[in-house]
């Protein structure tokens, strides 16, 4: 179908997404609209391969439109549903925010506009003239995507050991064989509609998702309480960010993908802890679902959100003295994993070896110095390091005074469980090798940057606004 097909397939799960989370708000609040284009086009985008994949493995030929018709179904109910409402017109709280903005503000409005147009129109440049250039993405994602569009069925991939047992020539093999399909469909979705393998078409989708990050922080910060200037500027945060420009500029890899899932599953969960937003929270567990069908890591982030909901629901007495535990607790695990104190029955716990788990140890104290080059001196995070100590220190200081709001204790407790886990992969298993090699740590430090930067954010207006939440539980 050509260009016509690929616009095709991108717009009409983009759309079915949206109309489907529409039915969720009917009230006109600020942020509104970008959160649902947002989390519409996302979800959307995935339903949509998570639908390639079950009729591919019906045996469906790839090249039939089923996948679309089907598609098209799923716009049209939510469409007549809403139609069937009625609902007259409401204004756009946020075209009135804009209209009550002072000269300046409007004026930092339109610069801040016209730079995220300026960085967006460059990535698609970027885009389109690039071939599928990152190394995970032409022996992966995109090799994966490129046989099952060049063969038009889903062509099973196995182990290297199955593939030289396989006598009907049907399997496939590469070395990351076990790794989640999704991403590999989301590529091979618009190709198939565009009637050929085309690597900018594959690309495309990475574009968009960038576009709806930007809208789904910006949406999720007015409804959250900021203002159009202060929400667009921590989009430019984020936007500017070299590291996440780099995963759009060099489409193919699957962490921008679980970044933009795990910050919108973050960005719900709080809205749905401070205010009992049931459609938040139905999006926090949408957004998680996804983080779990896109990279294995994505398994691991979703468990950080159950300190999260421990740390808003225990009273706070009892969150000190179990957070001071667990604190004591892993400080003797870390002396007698450094010393390699032996104990009886299990020898020195200088290398712990559990089944179905990395090997723990204690790294080298010389990985810190690669890992502080690539927060604070290098160009890969901007001043984003820089705000996290001075963000951490601050709810530190402020959770152990106790004026802190359940989302608060929530967020922490979110954001410090990630800093432990990277701390442990980093220092305390195999990986540890990644820290000199300086890709493997970005890309995983990338999953958290958007959740972050919303986290930054909601501190700021918390520093400037008088609490109006309920009081803690």
């Amino acid at each position: 179908m050509g260009w016509w097909g690929v616009a095709l397939a991108l717009a009409l799960p983009w759309l079915a997404g949206t109309l489907w989370l529409r039915l969720l708000w009917s009230d006109p609040a600020p942020g509104r609209w970008p959160i649902l284009i947002a989390y519409g086009y996302v979800l959307g985008v995935l339903g949509a391969a998570w639908l390639l994949g079950i009729l591919g493995r019906l045996g469906l030929d790839l090249y039939s439109h089923a996948p679309l018709l089907l598609i098209a179904i799923l716009t049209a109910i939510p469409a007549r549903l809403l139609q069937r409402r009625h609902r007259p017109a409401h204004h756009s709280l946020d075209h009135r925010a804009a209209e009550q903005a002072g000269l300046w503000e409007r004026a930092a409005l339109i610069l801040l506009l016209a730079w995220l147009g300026v960085r967006l129109a460059g990535l698609a440049l970027e885009v389109w003239w690039h071939p599928l250039f990152p190394w995970d993405a032409w022996t992966t994602w995109g090799l994966r995507a490129r046989v099952w569009s060049e063969l038009g069925q889903l062509i099973p991939f196995s182990s290297p050991q199955d593939w030289l047992a396989d006598t009907t020539e049907t399997l496939q093999t590469i070395p990351a064989w076990s790794y989640p399909l999704t991403i590999s469909l989301v590529a091979a979705w618009p190709t198939l509609a565009f009637g050929q393998w085309n690597e900018t078409v594959a690309n495309l989708p990475w574009l968009l998702c960038a576009l709806a990050l930007a809208l789904g922080l910006y949406g999720q910060s007015r409804r959250w309480g900021a203002s159009p200037l202060t929400a667009l500027v921590f989009v430019w945060l984020l936007m500017s960010l070299p590291m996440l420009g780099t995963h759009v500029a060099l489409a193919g890899y699957a962490d921008l993908w679980l970044a933009t899932l795990l910050g919108f599953a973050f960005m719900s969960f709080l809205h749905w802890v401070r205010a009992a937003d049931e459609g938040q929270g139905l999006l926090a567990l949408l957004a998680m679902m996804g983080c779990l069908s896109i990279k294995e890591e994505g398994a691991i982030w979703v468990v950080l959100f159950v300190p999260a909901m421990l740390a808003c629901r225990l009273p706070g007495r009892l969150l000190g003295q179990l957070a001071a535990a667990l604190g004591l607790l892993g400080i003797m695990l870390w002396i007698a994993i450094s010393l390699g104190i032996e104990i009886p029955l299990s020898g020195s716990l200088e290398r712990i070896a559990l089944t179905h788990l990395p090997n723990f140890r204690i790294a080298d104290l010389s990985n810190w110095r690669p890992i502080a080059h690539d927060l604070f001196l290098y160009g890969n995070w901007h001043i984003l390091g820089y705000l996290l100590v001075l963000a951490l220190g601050w709810s530190l200081v402020t959770a152990v005074r106790g004026h802190t709001a359940p989302w608060q204790r929530a967020a922490l407790a979110w954001v410090l469980s990630a800093v432990l886990s990277l701390y442990v992969l980093f220092f305390w298993t195999d990986a540890y090798r990644w820290t000199f090699q300086g890709h493997s740590t970005n890309r995983l430090m990338l999953h958290f940057a958007p959740a972050l930067i919303f986290w930054l954010m909601t501190l700021w207006l918390a520093t400037r606004q008088p609490p109006r939440d309920p009081p803690s539980r």
